[in-house]
């Protein structure tokens, strides 16, 4: 699946509104194996189809029709045999078509019926069957990640009859196969599908969702997640733009200074991703004239990313803050301080995990101040935190300028990137993981302050060792590793 935060990039307006929020979800498919009645029409190869009309126009020994069509004995005498394993021909020693050979012949080919099983996936908030193929997760994977996985409506699944065979994924079927009819379901698996929920908002009015698979906006399951009135339970509610977390952070900022309203921002704001998508498209090209062109975007980008450093607070978007890790890792020159949940793979990526080994090894500090507390269910795999956590506590090990702690302040939330004196982001979105362990959406609340002055300022109210109180550097278990079931 596409980063979450990459396709929030991507749709970050809809029908002239604004995204709001967004949230990774799944969404409920039953995987299930049918027992199917299946047709399949085999065509006669031109061979054998010459052979066949040979035979029935009078020629009669073998060796007479592989001379008719200029076969090799050995080749000829294969398909021949063939013929006669399908009861198409009958050697008496002579030659002989047999009825179903004739049948063949005249229709070109032969239909066979046969019980195939298929696997159908099964979106029961769609009320649909999957055309496309997808990604397909367990439960408790995405319970790793925090996923909110979306409780089916209904598991009462539709009467076979009424499965749509038209709809049957094409790579279920061979060439030449075509399903009659589903006769029995003889299993069934709960897995799904992870998707980005986008919500947009304009003003005081009802919030407008989508929901995106794969980066594409999927019309059916944004209209079908409205219908169950899921949205509630995902958080679109009442409570959507007054919950903790989405009013905490203006109060944070507003006694700093003048909060944003530079009508230039968001024209810089969309020029910076534009250029981004562009930048990534000419790098994946290998010409003299992609290079030149590849230039002219990275320096137009730099004049973008200049200009937005130097309005002193501004309003962030939703997906730019793990943009700001981005931009610490490379720009700091003293010291980077995140404040986060607990990492995720889809934030603490390879790349970021590369950035930070190269940051550390030029000298810069850095202190990842973690809210959250892993359980012990997430150090019994390698999946999820506990292998990401194992990662930085290594990295501790060789850089003794990385700091990686679990703060007091279980309940945090609002979170900082800060990079030097010189900025600091500040928002309700964690910047390397998920929002809690039972995520809703809510309003995006986010500010970025520049310069020495709003800078300190914020990190005297807001980011002093008070303010940051920790219970110490992390100190893992060894992962639990299954028995290997052998005797001893």
């Amino acid at each position: 699946m596409t980063e979450f935060d990459a396709v929030a990039e991507h749709h970050q307006t809809m029908d002239g509104m604004s995204l709001v929020d967004y949230l990774p979800i799944a969404l409920p498919i039953y995987l299930l194996q049918i027992e199917a009645l299946v047709a399949e029409k085999r065509e006669l190869m031109p061979v054998e189809e010459f052979v066949l009309k040979a035979i029935s126009m009078g020629v009669r020994s073998g060796p007479d029709v592989l001379g008719t069509l200029g076969l090799g004995s050995g080749y000829g005498e294969k398909v021949l045999q063939s013929l006669a394993d399908d009861e198409y021909i009958a050697q008496k020693p002579e030659l002989v078509i047999r009825p179903k050979g004739v049948n063949v012949l005249s229709e070109a080919g032969e239909r066979r019926i046969y019980e195939k099983v298929l696997t159908v996936a099964w979106n029961p908030v769609t009320q649909q069957v999957m055309r496309d193929k997808h990604l397909l997760k367990k439960s408790g994977e995405l319970k790793l990640a925090r996923v909110v996985r979306v409780v089916p409506p209904s598991t009462k699944l539709p009467p076979l009859i009424e499965l749509p065979l038209e709809r049957l994924p094409t790579w279920q079927l061979e060439k030449g196969e075509q399903v009659i009819r589903f006769l029995e379901v003889q299993r069934r698996s709960l897995l799904y599908v992870p998707a980005v929920l986008l919500i947009y908002g304009r003003g005081k009015g009802e919030p407008l969702a989508r929901v995106a698979i794969d980066g594409v906006i999927d019309s059916n399951s944004s209209v079908a997640i409205a219908r169950h009135e899921i949205l509630p339970r995902l958080g679109v509610d009442g409570l959507f733009a007054r919950r903790m977390g989405a009013t905490a952070v203006e109060p944070r900022v507003k006694p700093l200074g003048v909060l944003p309203g530079n009508e230039s921002l968001a024209d810089l704001l969309r020029l910076k991703s534009t250029l981004q998508v562009g930048i990534s498209g000419l790098e994946r090209k290998d010409s003299p004239d992609a290079a030149v062109k590849l230039d002219a975007k990275k320096a137009e980008l730099a004049t973008v990313q200049l200009k937005l450093t130097q309005i002193p607070v501004r309003a962030l978007l939703p997906f730019e803050v793990p943009q700001l890790v981005d931009v610490a890792l490379q720009k700091a020159k003293n010291d980077i301080v995140i404040t986060t949940t607990l990492p995720i793979g889809e934030r603490l990526t390879s790349l970021r995990l590369l950035l930070l080994d190269q940051v550390l090894r030029k000298g810069v500090k850095v202190r990842i101040l973690i809210s959250d507390r892993p359980t012990e269910d997430e150090f019994a795999v390698n999946e999820g935190p506990g292998p990401l956590l194992r990662t930085l506590n290594d990295m501790m090990t060789v850089h003794t300028n990385l700091d990686v702690s679990f703060l007091r302040d279980t309940d945090r939330v609002v979170f900082e990137v800060r990079i030097d004196d010189t900025l600091v982001g500040v928002s309700n979105e964690p910047p390397l993981g998920a929002r809690s362990r039972d995520p809703l959406a809510r309003v995006f609340s986010g500010y970025q302050l520049s310069g020495t002055k709003p800078v300190r300022a914020y990190v005297e109210s807001h980011m002093s060792a008070q303010h940051l109180a920790v219970v110490g550097k992390i100190r893992l278990p060894a992962p639990v590793r299954k028995a290997s079931g052998r005797a001893k």
